[in-house]
C-alpha cells in the first residue's frame, strides 16, 4: 500500500474465458471448447482490507432463469418417442446427462439426424452445449456399442452436429444425444430433427415423369428433391409430406431410381429412398398369369389374355406397361398389330384379347420392360367338351391332404349328365379313390384325390379323360415352400367388445410365394392374456399390465388356405389379448382382442 495508508477497498470483477483456449491450452475440463456464461456476474467490493488481511468471498449465482432442470428427457433404457414432425428440443441440464429418442424406419432408407446447440435466446451457438450423436438398434441393450456416431460440431452450420445412417431392413432406431465434454448445465438447450423419407407414391411413373408424394418427417421449407439424380420441382412442403413433380426419365432410362430429399447444403442433411420410384417396371416387378388361352380354342373367337404385374413385395404394380407380342404363329391381337402395349390398371391387371385364326399353334408373350414375361400357347379348333373347374392347388411341401376336384362335361355348350370321366390312377403325387365317376345332372363329375407328400418346388399332375377318349383335362398340385409362406387376415384379428360379449373366431389365410392359397401349411398362434388397462397418454410411460395366462395352438390350413382359431378370454374379466400368428421362416400376423369394462 502507499505510505501512510493502512487499509483500502478493492473491487473483484469477472469475465468469460477466451473461447480460443482449447486442446492443449484448455482451462479445466473444456478441452473441446469453452462455454460462454449466460448473463454477467456483478462485481464484488471488498472494503477496508488491511495489509496481510484475508477475506473469503462468497458469490451466490441465481440460475432460476436458465430453465427447469427436470426437463422431460429419455433414457437409454426408456427412450422417448420421436414426435411425428421429426423435430424436438431438449436440455442437457445436468452433468453427464443424455437424451434418448426412438422411432421406426423401413429398410433401404438413408436418414440424417441433426442437432444444434442453442444459447439463452434460442439462437444457434457454438459456445454452449456440444451435442454428439449416437445411433443404436432399439432392440440392443443400453450397454451395447453404438452402430454409428458423430462428434459434436462436425457440421458447417452454427452449433450443428449431423449423422447420416443407412438401413438394411425394417427396424426400430434409438438415438442418443450427449454433451461431448460430458458436461451439463441449465443453459445447455439444443434442438434436433430427423430428416427421413419413408414412402413415395405412386411407386411407378411413365417415362414423362409426373407428380409424386413423399411421406416422412423432418421436412423443411427449404428442402429440395432429386429423382434419379435429376432435380424435381417441389410444389409443397409440410413436416411430414412433400409434393413434387418428377422429371422425365433420361434417354433410354427405365427401372427403379432413388428419391432424395436434401436440406440446405450447410446442414449435410439428406433422406434417400433407395429405388423409391421407377420409370415403368422397376427392379423386382414381375408378371403372374391370371387367365390365358391354352390348348385348343375356337377359331375367330377372341379370348382374354390377362396378367397381373406385382412388385417385389407382392403388391400390385399399377401403371406399368405390359407388351403383348405374337412371338410365333398366326394369332391376332385385339389392337390389330403383332405388338400391343397395355398400361396396367391400379390393381396391376392388364388384358388383351387374342384370336386364333387357324388350326396352327401360336405363342403370345406378355412382358414388362425389365424382361419379366409369361406366355400363352394355343391353336384353333373345336372347343373342348371337358373342362376342369378346380384345375390347380397349392400344397405345402411334405403335407398330405384330400382334394375334391370337379370336371364339367359339355355337349354343344350344354351340361351333359351320365358321362364317364376317368382319372388316371398311379399318377405321381396322387392317389385316386375311385378311378371313374359319372357326371351329374349339372354335368359335373366329382373325384376325391389324395395329394402328397410333395417336395418343395415339385409339380404333380393327373389327367381326367372323357369316355376313354383323348378329350382330357389336367389337375395340377404345386409343392409350395412352407418356409416362404405369408399370412393375411380374413376376419377377427382385431376385436373390441364389452365384458360378457363373445369373441369372434380369428380367421387368417396362408398364401404361397405366388399369392395362391396354400393347403396343408402349419400356423401357430401364440396368445398372451393381460389384465385390461386403459390406453395411456401419448407422452406417458405405460406401466406393464399383469399377465394372466399364455397359450399356443397349432393348426393346418384348408384347401382355401384358411386357418381358424378361437381367441383366449376369461368369462366376466376385462382383458387385453395380444397374439402373434407365425408360419414358415418369417410370416407373422398380429392379433389384438380387447374385452373392456
Amino acid at each position: 500500500m502507499p505510505p501512510g495508508i493502512t487499509s483500502a477497498a478493492y473491487q473483484v470483477t469477472f469475465e468469460a474465458i477466451d473461447p480460443l483456449y482449447i486442446l492443449n491450452d484448455s482451462v479445466g475440463p473444456y478441452r473441446d471448447g469453452q462455454v460462454m456464461p449466460s448473463g454477467t456476474l456483478p462485481p464484488i467490493t471488498v472494503a477496508a482490507l488491511t495489509a496481510g488481511g484475508l477475506q473469503t468471498l462468497t458469490e451466490n449465482v441465481d440460475d432460476s432463469a436458465m430453465g427447469d432442470e427436470a426437463d422431460a428427457m429419455g433414457t437409454a433404457s426408456s427412450p422417448r418417442k420421436l414426435q411425428v414432425s421429426g423435430m424436438w428440443a431438449g436440455r442437457l441440464s445436468q452433468i453427464g446427462q443424455s437424451d434418448w429418442l426412438v422411432f421406426p424406419v423401413r429398410g433401404g432408407r438413408t436418414f440424417t439426424v441433426v442437432t444444434q446447440g442453442l444459447d439463452a435466446r434460442g439462437a444457434p451457438t457454438e459456445t454452449k452445449a456440444m451435442p454428439s450423436i449416437g445411433v443404436w438398434d432399439a432392440l440392443d441393450t443400453a450397454e451395447a456399442p453404438a452402430l454409428c456416431a458423430a462428434p459434436g460440431m462436425n457440421g458447417l452450420a452454427t452449433g450443428e452436429t449431423w449423422l447420416r445412417v443407412g438401413t438394411h431392413g425394417d427396424d426400430l432406431i434409438r438415438v442418443g444425444i450427449a454433451d461431448q465434454r460430458g458436461d451439463g448445465r441449465p443453459d445447455f438447450p439444443y434442438q434436433g430433427w430427423v430428416l427421413y423419407a419413408d414412402t413415395v407414391f405412386p411407386a411407378r411413373l411413365p417415362a414423362a415423369g409426373g407428380p409424386i408424394v413423399i411421406h416422412g418427417m423432418g421436412f423443411r421449407m427449404a428442402d429440395t428433391v432429386r429423382v434419379g439424380g435429376a432435380p424435381a420441382e417441389v410444389v409443397s412442403v409440410s413436416p411430414n409430406e412433400i409434393t413434387a413433380i418428377a422429371p422425365p426419365a433420361g434417354p433410354g432410362a427405365s427401372g427403379s431410381v432413388d428419391v432424395e430429399v436434401d436440406d440446405l447444403p450447410a446442414f449435410h442433411a439428406a433422406a434417400i429412398v433407395t429405388g423409391g420410384v421407377s420409370y415403368n417396371a422397376g427392379v423386382g416387378d414381375a408378371l403372374t398369369l391370371l387367365t390365358a388361352p391354352t390348348g385348343t380354342i375356337p377359331v375367330s373367337a377372341p379370348v382374354p389374355f390377362t396378367v397381373m404385374a406385382l412388385g417385389s413385395d407382392l403388391t400390385p404394380a399399377g401403371g406399368v406397361t405390359v407388351l403383348y407380342t405374337v412371338t410365333s404363329g398366326t394369332a391376332e391381337l385385339g389392337c390389330g398389330q403383332r405388338v400391343c402395349a397395355v398400361t396396367a390398371s391400379g390393381d396391376g391387371c392388364a388384358t388383351m384379347n387374342v384370336t386364333a385364326t387357324d388350326k396352327n399353334w401360336s405363342t403370345v408373350t406378355a412382358s414388362l420392360t425389365n424382361g419379366s414375361s409369361v406366355q400363352a400357347q394355343f391353336a384353333g379348333g373345336t372347343p373342348p367338351v371337358l373342362a376342369a373347374i378346380t384345375p390347380q392347388q397349392s400344397v405345402a411341401a411334405g403335407a398330405v391332404l384330400v382334394w375334391n376336384v370337379q370336371a364339367m362335361v359339355l355337349s354343344n355348350g350344354i351340361a351333359a349328365a351320365g358321362q364317364s370321366v376317368t382319372w388316371e390312377p398311379g399318377a405321381s403325387g396322387f392317389a385316386v379313390q375311385n378311378g371313374t365317376v359319372q357326371s351329374d345332372a349339372a354335368g359335373i363329375a366329382t373325384q376325391t384325390l389324395t395329394v402328397g407328400p410333395l417336395a418343395a418346388g415339385q409339380l404333380a399332375s393327373i389327367d381326367a379323360c372323357l369316355n376313354g377318349t383323348s378329350q382330357c383335362v389336367k389337375f395340377v398340385a404345386f409343392g409350395a415352400h412352407p418356409e416362404y409362406a405369408r399370412l393375411e387376415a380374413v376376419s377377427g384379428t382385431t376385436q373390441s367388445f364389452a365384458v360378457g360379449g363373445v369373441p369372434a373366431a380369428v380367421v387368417m389365410r396362408l398364401l404361397d410365394t405366388d399369392g395362391n392359397p396354400m393347403a396343408g401349411g402349419t400356423v401357430t398362434l401364440y396368445q398372451a392374456l393381460y389384465a385390461w388397462a386403459p390406453p395411456c397418454g401419448p407422452h406417458s410411460v405405460c406401466g406393464p399390465s399383469n399377465r394372466m395366462a399364455t397359450e399356443s395352438e397349432t393348426a393346418s390350413s384348408g384347401l382355401d388356405g384358411t386357418v381358424t382359431f378361437m381367441p383366449a378370454t376369461m368369462a366376466g374379466v376385462a382383458t387385453n389379448l395380444v397374439g402373434m400368428a407365425a408360419s414358415g421362416d418369417a410370416a407373422t400376423l398380429a392379433v389384438v382382442v380387447e374385452q373392456h369394462p
